[in-house]
């Protein structure tokens, strides 16, 4: 399922939705976002989400998601992240009680996951549960694949050394969605030499295609995208 087709599922949504890139950078905010929040989608997209939001967990002083998605943090830890509930910031510089429901979502297969968030400022968490399988359902119907949804085994972070550091550098660019001309450019190498690093880390991750190698090496604790 492409960008474009999960953009055009949550554009008119009556929840907000924002959609990131592995990195946290915000690539899509819906109307509903800023009736709710107040922000514009120009003001916000091109920015990375705990810069913009600020989530914080009721009673805490730190951004929730600063140190990296919950969505993310459940992938490595083998869990389904769940609905949770957030004082996320307005464009007014108040805070707002929200629930939010984080997801990641594979990209077609040249390119990277997406990072889905869901969010209500109705507080009540089986509201955002409802509109959170809704937003699943459309979502397998149209053939994705949420990876999120998938318990997995707990990774281990001594399996870093798998991959050379220079693979690990490919596969970081790889999965933010960059192309073979792009990661030469920003590495300062050949485009032959990035197609024999991108061979080489999905022999040894045993994956058949770039989006498999991410989705592995992010399972098994080897891609660090903090």
């Amino acid at each position: 399922m492409t960008p474009n087709s999960i953009i055009s599922l949550l554009e008119m949504a009556s929840f907000g939705a924002y959609v990131m890139s592995l990195d946290q950078t915000i690539l899509f905010w819906n109307r509903a976002a800023e009736r709710i929040l107040g922000f514009p989608a120009e003001e916000v997209i091109g920015r990375r989400c705990y810069e913009v939001l600020e989530n914080l967990a009721p009673g805490g002083l730190t951004p929730a998601c600063l140190h990296g998605c919950p969505s993310m943090r459940a992938l490595r830890a083998g869990e389904i992240p769940s609905t949770i509930t957030l004082r996320m910031r307005c464009e007014s510089g108040g805070r707002k009680l929200a629930s939010l429901t984080p997801m990641v979502v594979a990209g077609a297969e040249r390119q990277a996951p997406l990072l889905v968030h869901l969010f209500n400022d109705d507080p009540d968490p089986k509201v955002a549960d409802r509109a959170a399988e809704d937003v699943r359902r459309d979502l397998r119907d149209r053939g994705a694949n949420i990876l999120s949804d998938s318990p997995t085994p707990r990774s281990d972070p001594r399996k870093r050394g798998l991959l050379s550091p220079r693979e690990l550098e490919v596969l970081h660019l790889v999965s933010l969605g960059s192309g073979t001309l792009r990661i030469a450019e920003e590495l300062g190498i050949s485009p032959h030499t990035v197609r024999n690093h991108v061979r080489n880390l999905r022999e040894k991750l045993g994956a058949d295609s770039k989006l498999a190698a991410v989705l592995t090496a992010i399972r098994r604790g080897i891609l660090d995208l903090g």
